[in-house]
């Protein structure tokens, strides 16, 4: 497993059930440019990190952005009227628990309950996991391996080149706390970790969120449905119609396990914060021709290392095999 890990850092670059849960026709979306409307006029929240860029989206969630690295995280601070969520802490890079107490303050918000929740553990999804103290997740053997034993770093360090991806952005750098020779992902305390599981409900009070499994980008993938108001975010399995993933058939079973959803707001984990929703029907027919072997094959180069690029009737699927369990 060692000599995959230099290739992951490129790898995330490019990320970035039960049957029958709906059989409703899947809700209207906006179009791109719609969406691409919404998120360029979103009103961005001051934050004294200097790293992140808080946006006000649709449905009462924030969305917190890193877009000074190639990642382009999004986490997301949803709202509650009995206590709010964190989907997912960041990079670690800057302080995320500091960007949410000055959103909180700007905007007047009620100081409720925070659940943290990681969509996977992925080191761009947990990063930031160390600025709070309870976090949850789901209940996977690789999973609590990544938070307990945490990301080295130094000179020796596997992800060096892959956190000195920085990109230029207006008003946004790396804190001064911040150093690329010795950074590095705490262990996390496992006497810190809950556990979510497939069908279990994030209560809110006035609104609830499934939680639904999914596996292909990574075993502990965690994925959250409001099914009153079609709101969903899927982590780094759902991105739009290029995908990342250790599998074939899970791509099928996560793809199956949410096409019937009537979804009107797709919120994703990198780059644009809203994605048109949902084309995930289509994209299982498509991966499963892909299964019968239907596919135009050609091969990505990431690190020196080749690996399989599928496509078929634009939907795009890279796979990565056990790079992504690093």
């Amino acid at each position: 497993m060692k000599t995959l890990l230099p290739v992951v850092y490129a790898l995330l670059l490019i990320a970035c059930g039960s049957p029958d849960r709906n059989t409703e026709p899947a809700a209207v979306a906006q179009t791109s440019d719609d969406l691409q409307t919404i998120i360029d006029t979103a009103r961005r929240i001051p934050n004294t990190t200097g790293w992140f860029e808080i946006l006000k989206l649709p449905n009462d969630v924030y969305a917190i952005w890193e877009p000074g690295h190639a990642e382009k995280v999004n986490a997301f601070f949803i709202l509650g009227d009995d206590k709010n969520v964190l989907y997912d802490t960041g990079m670690g890079i800057g302080n995320i628990g500091l960007a949410i107490k000055d959103l909180m303050k700007h905007e007047q918000l009620a100081d409720r309950e925070l659940m943290v929740i990681n969509s996977h553990n992925h080191l761009d999804h947990n990063g930031g996991n160390q600025f709070f103290d309870h976090i949850w997740t789901i209940n996977n053997k690789w999973a609590l391996e990544k938070l307990t034993q945490g990301i080295a770093g130094g000179a020796d360090g596997p992800f060096k080149s892959y956190w000195d991806q920085f990109t230029p952005h207006d008003g946004v750098a790396p804190p001064d706390s911040f150093d690329l020779p010795t950074f590095s992902i705490p262990p996390y305390p496992r006497e810190n970790v809950s556990f979510l599981t497939e069908g279990d409900t994030v209560d809110l009070g006035n609104r609830q969120f499934e939680v639904i499994q999914a596996r292909a980008h990574s075993p502990d993938g965690l994925t959250l449905y409001d099914k009153k108001n079609q709101v969903f975010f899927g982590g780094d399995t759902f991105l739009g119609n290029r995908y990342l993933i250790t599998d074939l058939a899970l791509l099928a079973d996560d793809l199956d396990r949410v096409k019937s959803l009537p979804v009107k707001w797709h919120y994703s984990s990198h780059g644009p914060q809203l994605l048109e929703a949902m084309q995930h029907g289509r994209h299982l027919s498509v991966v499963r021709r892909m299964q019968q072997g239907e596919y135009s094959e050609s091969s990505t180069l990431f690190a020196g290392i080749e690996m399989p690029l599928l496509e078929l009737d634009g939907v795009y699927i890279s796979l990565a095999g056990s790079a992504l369990t690093y």
